[in-house]
């Protein structure tokens, strides 16, 4: 009995060091990087097609998990409903609508260092959005327009949640790119005249260009 018990603490012992280490953030087996990406999301926004424009980055661990945060805004004109046009417009100028959301994403990266692979986001956050005169100009303030406390033009903020999947390119050592689709969930629209939470949800088709230490 005493050998036997002499040779299982032998064996014990002499278990190699990895069996007893542990994964963590900041050990020495972990890789830590950082990109930044470009994005262009084609969607639609109140029945019509709309462009968003924007970007993400941040901090990649272990290649696979990337924190950071990003935001995106649309760049082609969409004109209002005719319902707040009579609301907002001054002597019956069009009104167009500017709107942009942005917050926390999350990616992670399956397999990685294959040529093609496959990536999960989540971005959650917030926006807003409002009416404009016209493309250059801001809302000019008409005291008849709106209540005399809307400084800025009538205007709305929202909840917005993200999730996207991608398939990505290695194109280079330090160049990616991703092509996906995203669903955009929004809530808290109740004060905009002619806009409804539905008119900002929907799918998009993106393209990502990310530059970086992967």
């Amino acid at each position: 009995m005493k050998l036997l018990s002499t040779l299982l603490l032998i064996s014990v012992l002499s278990l190699p060091a990895t069996a007893q280490q542990q994964n963590t953030f900041f050990g020495s087996d972990v890789d830590h990087g950082g990109y930044g990406a470009a994005t262009a999301r084609l969607t639609s926004i109140k029945n019509a097609d709309a462009l968003l424009v924007g970007g993400y980055g941040g901090w990649l661990i272990d290649h696979r998990l990337m924190l950071g945060a990003g935001g995106y805004g649309l760049v082609n004109e969409l004109r209002a409903r005719p319902e707040a046009e009579a609301r907002y417009s001054y002597d019956g100028e069009p009104l167009y609508l500017n709107m942009g959301y942005g917050g926390f994403i999350m990616e992670y990266t399956i397999a990685p260092n294959d040529l093609i692979h496959f990536n999960v986001q989540a971005l959650i956050g917030g926006g807003a959005v409002h009416y404009r005169e016209h493309w250059y100009v801001g809302y000019e303030h008409h005291s008849n327009s709106w209540d005399d406390d809307e400084d800025y033009g009538p205007s709305d903020i929202f909840f917005v949640i993200e999730p996207a999947a991608n398939v990505e390119f290695n194109m280079t050592s330090w160049f990616r790119m991703d092509i996906g689709a995203s669903y955009r969930h929004v809530s808290g629209i109740d004060v905009l005249e002619g806009m409804k939470n539905e008119d900002l949800r929907g799918l998009s088709g993106n393209l990502t260009l990310k530059f970086g230490a992967f």
